[in-house]
Parts: structure tokens; sequence; C-alpha cells
């Protein structure tokens, strides 16, 4: 069985560039934690890596790097692995569409592409789009505004700190908890054309849960409750640790239930998939679906019990 496992931040598409160091780091650990446990499993593994980074550790001898020194490497790297490998996992933010992008490359080459549809990234990946849906579908979500709308529209004493973050964000990066009137201050010093790629929500005084999932067309799978420890530091938000393993914090009903609803109503949704929460006193908020593998897969509590990738193994292909 021979896989392709794609990160983007340590592809080596960014090389020459600096990179969100906290993302880097997300990005470096979820590549390592998915490579050694695949590999546990007998499967070839192919990535590739900027060579400003250190060596995979690969004490199975089953991962085989492609190092990349610049951008041309890494263009001519990815084009010619695109043509010689069949099964990818991929593994970027949804950022300018990035994600969806590199799923619908796949597609156009009928590569089997271990993820969701590029249809439901695209619909996770716009935040103010995702949360339409939610409601429409009847989960209990957060109403989000596009900025544009809510710094003509908003009622001041309607709510008291609100989260500004990018409609197409990936984890906590960019995003800010602001009371009304500084939030319409700040917003009002950007220019119009920033304003259109940000969101508005109302702040909730919660627990920040996520979960990690499994999800194939006939089921769904819970591999770990999360508890997030997020940091505030001149009103921006910062996700310090993702602590997994915390399946006391919520009751297995009310898990099966929103997971359950999830899974009838989103056909594509499917392999490694992140759901953000809040937990209040009376209610359970879903607040993002993130359409991919998440950081919280390489904490040790969510590995320790058993290997999580034996529920992709199934739908690899012997070569």
């Amino acid at each position: 069985m021979t896989l392709f496992i794609y990160e983007h931040l340590t592809s080596g598409a960014l090389a020459g560039e600096a990179i969100s160091p906290s993302l880097l780091r997300e990005g470096d650990v979820m590549l390592k934690a998915l490579c050694a446990d695949l590999a546990e499993l007998d499967c070839q593994i192919f990535v590739m890596r900027d060579s400003r980074l250190p060596a995979l550790a690969d004490p199975t001898g089953r991962i085989s790097v492609l190092p990349v020194n610049n951008l041309q490497e890494y263009r001519h790297i990815w084009q010619q692995s695109l043509q010689r490998y069949d099964q990818f996992l991929m593994i970027a933010p949804e950022t300018d569409g990035l994600l969806e992008q590199l799923v619908s490359e796949l597609d156009l080459l009928n590569k089997a592409h271990l993820g969701c549809s590029a249809s439901v990234i695209a619909l996770c990946s716009d935040k103010l789009k995702c949360s339409r849906w939610l409601h429409e579908n009847a989960f209990l979500s957060p109403e989000t505004f596009a900025a544009t709308e809510w710094i003509t529209t908003i009622d001041t004493d309607k709510q008291d700190d609100w989260i500004i973050k990018p409609r197409d964000g990936a984890g906590c990066e960019q995003t800010f908890k602001l009371p009304t009137e500084a939030a319409i201050s700040y917003l009002k010093s950007w220019p119009a054309s920033e304003l259109e790629t940000c969101i508005i929500q109302p702040f909730i005084e919660g627990t920040a849960l996520s979960l990690s999932l499994f999800v194939t067309a006939q089921e769904i799978h819970v591999l770990s409750v999360n508890r997030q420890h997020i940091d505030e530091s001149e009103h921006q938000l910062q996700l310090v640790h993702c602590e997994a393993g915390r399946d006391d914090l919520i009751e297995p009903a009310a898990v099966s239930r929103l997971t359950q609803q999830i899974h009838a109503t989103m056909p594509g949704l499917w392999g490694f998939v992140g759901i953000d929460l809040i937990q209040t006193s009376d209610a359970l908020w879903l607040i993002e679906i993130n359409p991919r593998l998440t950081v919280s897969y390489a904490e040790p509590a969510l590995r320790q019990q058993a290997n999580p990738a034996r529920h992709l193994k199934p739908f690899l292909k012997e070569d």
C-alpha cells in the first residue's frame, strides 16, 4: 500500500517565505503523527519536505522523503508526484481556497483522494456560507455576520463581546475578541476591501472543545473529545494546547446526536475531520467544521488506546 501524504506548510510550497511558527508547528506534528501511524500499519509513505526543516524520524524505513530546496523544485516534484502516485491524503489550510484547489487538482487527474469532497471543503472553508448552512439544517450555531453587514446594522445593546476572524481562516490565526464599541472602531480602520474577508460572531462564554472524527459514507467514528486551551492577549486569541482524550467533558448521547446529524446532512464529508464546539451550562454550540485532519490527531492521548489510522487502512489499495 502506497500513500502520498501532502502537508502544505512543510511541503516546500512556501520555500523562501517566512511561515507562521504556530501553523508550521501544527502542520509538522500532524504529518509526523500520521506518518508514524500509517508506517506502523505497513503502509509505504511518500512526502515532500521543505529542506529547511529537520529530517523526519523513520525507524520503520517506510517513509520516503522528497526534499524541496526552492519553489521551482516544489513545482517540479509536485507535478511528478501527481503523475507517479495514485492515492493521496491532503493536509492544507482552507485559506484562499487552497485545500479545495489541491483536491480539485487530484479530481481532474482521477486520483484517489482520501478526504472530503471538493464541494464540502468549499462549503466548510467559507465560514459565512457554512454558518448559514448550519442554521438551515437546524444546528445550534452562533449567528454569523459579514463584517460589512455587521458594522452598518449592529445593535450596540445586543451583545457584550464579539469574535472577529477571517472568513476562510485556519485555527485561531487573526482571531480577535472585542467589546462592541472597540470592534466597531477596529473594523472602521480597515479598508473596505479587507472587510469583505472577515466575519463577526457573538462571543459565547463556555468551554472550548473539539471532536476528532473519522467519517465514511456508512458511519462516523469519534476518535476523541478534545479540550481546547485558548489564551487571550491584547484581545487576540491563540490556541495554546489541544488536550485530547477528554471524553468525560460531554455526555456520549450528546456527541452521538450531533455527529449523526452531521453525517445525515453533509454527504461528501469523509476521512479525518474536526468539529469545533463551545459547551455552555445548558447547550452545545457547533462553531466550525474543519474538513481535514486537525492538530488534535498528534496528541498522544488520542492515539494511546489504538492506532486511529486503522480506520483509513481498509480504503487503501494494494500496490
